[in-house]
């Protein structure tokens, strides 16, 4: 009887050190401000006013970047939990196109695919009911031509200015939405940073983001090292 007690405490006990390595299988490793990923062979710099949540190992969604210090528009002074925090999720996976067409399969609404349906899970900006395109322009990431996408969508919320105020007031504003994209052409490897925030500040925002997509390299694979 107390082998058997003491072989249930030793199980009991084992349990949690199971679930803190599950836990700590995630995506990647912060190393300073460098962050490298452990499965898709790459490394990147985090802009020092962006906080870093790196995701799971077994999720294409690696890496989930705010911006600590960020604009509230005036129409929200009253109410600053209304601004949208700007927040970019990067999504890795392997496709054989290239990044111009891979952008358009997202922007198609005839196009399908589940590669499609995952991303929407956090490419929250594509999912706005009336997107008005701001055009695209080439960017070199990691030795390769890379792609800026843009976009804005307006908005009208209600606001509610205090918790004991009656009624509230309507903000006319609009969001900035921008895909940036890379691929690494000898593993067909493909990476996207997706970013949305208020359009006021968009611009400022989308160099910070610009900065941590060109800091991008990629490293030798096994097979390679």
């Amino acid at each position: 009887m107390k082998r058997l007690l003491l072989l249930v405490m030793v199980l009991l006990l084992a349990v949690p050190t199971v679930e803190a390595r599950k836990k700590k299988d995630k995506a990647g490793k912060m190393v300073g401000s460098v962050y490298q990923d452990k499965k898709y062979d790459f490394k990147l710099t985090v802009h020092e006013n962006w906080k870093a949540r790196i995701e799971k190992n077994k999720s294409n969604f690696r890496l989930i970047l705010t911006q600590r210090k960020y604009g509230t528009p005036s129409d929200y002074a009253d109410a600053p939990d209304y601004t949208k925090v700007p927040r970019v999720a990067v999504f890795v996976d392997t496709s054989s196109m290239g990044v111009f067409p891979f952008v358009d399969s997202l922007l198609s609404e005839g196009y399908k695919s589940e590669q499609k349906k995952t991303l929407l899970k956090e490419f929250e900006f594509l999912n706005e009911p009336e997107i008005i395109p701001k055009g695209r322009s080439r960017i070199e990431v990691g030795g390769e031509s890379g792609l800026i996408w843009k976009g804005q969508s307006k908005y009208i919320k209600e606001v509610q200015t205090s918790a004991g105020a009656v009624g509230g007031k309507r903000v006319y504003g609009s969001y900035g939405g921008a895909i940036l994209a890379a691929k690494n052409k000898k593993t067909n490897t493909i990476v996207l940073f997706h970013l949305m925030c208020e359009w006021e500040y968009f611009e400022p925002v989308l160099n910070e983001v610009k900065a941590i997509v060109t800091s991008l390299e990629w490293l030798p694979g096994e097979e390679e090292s």
